[in-house]
């Protein structure tokens, strides 16, 4: 290529580069410096899905026993009523007696021009030809005495609303929503709520009562073919450091000169957590009236497992701690219910609870003030300041998303759970770890739970000491 045609393609290359970048001028720039900004606007911003809104009205009415059936002869005697005389006897078709008292169809008004409802004269009752005293037998609105209707089939709970456009409740919600005030009836799905709701819980605490959670590992921990100092040694490693099991076989191997397997490491771990799981449930903690919860999840072979923790931010002990298949309100219930089992029917009346945002825990707590358990409720919400009550209890709620992360380091190395029982089964190993060996830089590096271990004693003797322990708390044992 010659000088002249060296020019010539330079001098063609150089006009394409200026029809680019007249390109880009026109048409790639304003849409980018576009992006840049609304993503620089935006930075700061707390963007989060807001929680469904959670309104609770005053408890209903309920008839749970018959109406008592009223004497036909005994009203007509006493209020000296007589038959009813019609005009045309032959238009009444109505061919039986009222379902309340008895009276024959002499004493039965066609209350609504022949659309199928009647009206009594003796007891004044009106019904239709399917009414029972069953009928009676239900939830009634407190304003207007009126049955409620089931609205919505939700998880762990009916809804049930008035349906009465006559209803005071529902009338003055009408007043509010052309005043000033309508936005005190808005929910989060932007519409407004006039009607009266009530819900009905699927469970109740004998349900909670009943479950049991009682770990069946199938494996015996005295029959081990290595001393307990070994188990000692596992234990340490597999829950303290959070080492996945292959890689505490592979310590075990490398540095003890212990030939041993991982699934052998998970057996004896199982074998463990079901000794010392009967002690971590029902070992007499010390803990206060200030309770935090929060939930996370684990991965079960690939499907996501929720963990509603509680614990006390004050002494540090995890007192709730169960992996459920499913985030609803009756896994909730189920989890404080834990809690209170702690107090042994000594329920603080100052009893305070500290959560996010869910509206299952405000479920929660119509669930246990029906059962006449009562604690405040005290929510805080996002991650930023916005109200008094998330500035006031958002340090207990940040030691709770802690505890979440320190479990979550435990769990990484796990790899993850092939059955929800083998992860509740870590799971008690972690919470005695974390009750009863951790020490805690808040606590002056001392242990939740004190008193138990000389100063010198090493961990993996700890281990085999609360093992020891455990036993005392066997169902076997505290029968006798």
């Amino acid at each position: 290529m010659n000088n002249i045609d060296f020019i010539y393609h330079l001098d063609e290359a150089s006009k394409h580069i200026d029809w680019l970048n007249r390109f880009f001028e026109d048409n790639i720039n304003p849409v980018t410096k576009k992006e840049i900004s609304h993503l620089k606007s935006s930075k700061n911003k707390d963007v989060q899905i807001p929680y469904a809104d959670f309104k609770v009205d005053e408890p209903p009415l309920f008839k749970n026993e018959l109406v008592e059936q009223l004497s036909f002869e005994d009203i007509i005697n006493k209020k000296n009523i007589g038959p009813i005389r019609r005009r045309n006897p032959e238009s009444f078709a109505f061919d039986g007696v009222c379902p309340y008292c008895g009276a024959p169809k002499e004493y039965i008004y066609d209350n609504n021009k022949g659309k199928g409802q009647y009206q009594c004269k003796a007891c004044k009752n009106t019904f239709t030809v399917k009414t029972t005293i069953k009928d009676e037998i239900g939830i009634y609105c407190p304003h207007c005495k009126r049955k409620l209707v089931l609205h919505h089939d939700r998880n762990g709970y009916f809804v049930y609303v008035c349906m009465n456009q006559d209803c005071s409740y529902y009338k003055h919600n009408k007043e509010v929503l052309d005043s000033d005030d309508r936005d005190s009836l808005i929910t989060s799905s932007n519409q407004y709520r006039l009607r009266y709701h009530y819900r009905e819980f699927k469970f109740d605490m004998k349900s909670l009562k009943k479950v049991s959670q009682s770990l069946n590992t199938g494996f015996n921990i005295s029959r081990i073919h290595f001393d307990h100092k070994v188990l000692g040694l596992i234990l340490t490693y597999y829950v303290n450091y959070g080492l996945g099991a292959r890689k505490t076989a592979l310590i075990m191997k490398q540095i003890h000169g212990v030939r041993i397997s991982h699934q052998t490491v998970i057996n004896y771990a199982n074998g463990v957590s079901s000794l010392v799981k009967d002690m971590v449930d029902h070992y007499p903690y010390k803990i206060g009236s200030l309770l935090a919860g929060d939930e996370t999840y684990i991965k079960v072979r690939g499907k996501n497992q929720y963990v509603f923790f509680w614990s006390d931010p004050h002494s540090k002990i995890i007192t709730s701690h169960t992996i459920y298949p499913t985030r609803d309100t009756e896994c909730a219930c189920r989890s404080i219910y834990d809690c209170l089992k702690h107090y042994n029917g000594n329920i603080p009346e100052n009893l305070t609870l500290i959560t996010d945002g869910n509206p299952i825990y405000n479920a929660t707590q119509v669930f246990f003030d029906i059962n006449d358990i009562k604690f405040d409720l005290h929510q805080v919400i996002g991650v930023k300041n916005k109200d008094e009550t998330s500035k006031k209890y958002r340090p207990f709620k940040q030691i709770e998303e802690r505890l979440n992360r320190t479990y979550k380091q435990n769990y990484y190395g796990t790899n993850g759970y092939d059955k929800i029982e083998g992860a509740n089964s870590y799971m008690i190993l972690f919470v005695c770890f974390f009750n009863f060996l951790r020490p805690h830089s808040s606590l002056g590096f001392k242990t939740p739970v004190t008193g138990l271990f000389d100063n010198d004693m090493l961990m993996p003797d700890q281990w085999l000491k609360l093992i020891e322990i455990s036993h005392h708390y066997h169902p076997t044992n505290t029968a006798n």
